[in-house]
């Protein structure tokens, strides 16, 4: 993926040619074989705020160490640009100790062979869900959730702080957000188990695939306030997530239950709300997966969100 456009503005064939340029991602169409359990590859912390330089722009959220006696060496700082906002431009910084990212990464493979992940090629791989557990991976999103859920909180806390301290809207706070997970780099997973790179690996190594960036980004969202569920295609092949946004946000609804969900694409730097790239424009083909509350969660909207209407997608 591209570095952050240092012009203001995106036209939507930039964007599109942009989209093409990002291979399938996570490999979902090739998931669930006849066999059930068979499927493939696919594709107290610190924080502080540093002292703005004159020769840098737009609005620093903070810098994120976790746990907070992280060198610094060890961060990253993120620039990109929410084009709804003013100002547009944004800065982050966030990095996880060593020994942290090792266990998280630890905990992530002890998973894997819990549920007896085995891979069978770069593209195909098998695990045995447990009962109860839906052959569509919202297990293990979940189990990737709460593992990484006080890091994730970490960085979380910057954009909550902000968007509180400047009264943004549901609908400005999900563009905050959704363009910085845009803008982290599309890279597909090597030697992960079930295909995913866990949320807080994520942020800290600045890549990460269509589902594992759309963990991150649910709970990020949903940390704001904003209702958010992961939308998923095994036959498009792709992930991306579903954002409980006002009713004049274009583009097609998807619902479950009482809830009404936008489409957010996240490989792709500046791609609008609510659009959904003109190969994967297939409602009915998208599954919203439901994934478990987790402490620290607001559990309720910025402000007024969509409601259900006839002729929601379900």
């Amino acid at each position: 993926m591209a570095d952050p456009p240092t012009s203001p503005r995106k036209t939507l064939l930039q964007l599109f040619l942009a989209l093409l340029l990002v291979s399938s991602c996570c490999f979902l169409g090739l998931r669930w074989l006849a066999t059930p359990g068979v499927g493939s590859h696919t594709p107290a912390p610190g924080s502080a705020l540093p002292p703005e330089l004159p020769d840098t722009r737009g609005t620093h959220l903070g810098m994120v160490l976790v746990p907070d006696s992280t060198p610094l060496s060890q961060a990253r700082t993120y620039e990109w640009r929410a084009e709804s906002l003013l100002p547009p431009e944004y800065r982050v910084g966030y990095g996880l100790g060593t020994s942290l990212a090792s266990t998280l990464e630890g905990q992530h493979r002890a998973y894997g062979r819990k549920m007896r992940f085995r891979a069978l090629s770069h593209a195909r791989f098998t695990y045995q869900a447990p009962p109860g557990c839906q052959q569509d991976m919202r297990c293990i999103y979940a189990e990737l959730m709460r593992s990484n859920a006080e890091p994730v909180h970490a960085l979380g806390t910057r954009f909550v702080e902000h968007i509180r301290a400047r009264h943004l809207d549901s609908l400005e706070a999900a563009e905050l957000i959704i363009s910085f997970v845009q803008r982290i780099h599309y890279v597909e997973p090597e030697g992960e188990p079930f295909g995913v790179i866990p949320p807080a690996l994520v942020a800290a190594r600045d890549e990460g695939d269509c589902d594992s960036k759309a963990v991150l980004a649910v709970m990020l969202l949903r940390q704001a306030g904003i209702d958010a569920a992961i939308l998923y295609s095994d036959p498009l092949a792709h992930a991306a997530v579903g954002v409980a946004l006002p009713v004049h946000v274009r583009g097609p609804p998807f619902r479950l239950g009482g809830r009404v969900y936008r489409y957010a694409e996240l490989t792709t730097e500046g791609w609008p709300l609510g659009m959904i790239p003109p190969q994967h424009d297939k409602p009915h083909l998208w599954k919203v997966l439901p994934l478990p509350e987790l402490p620290g969660e607001t559990g309720s909207p910025v402000d007024g969100v969509d409601t259900p209407v006839p002729g929601d997608v379900e």
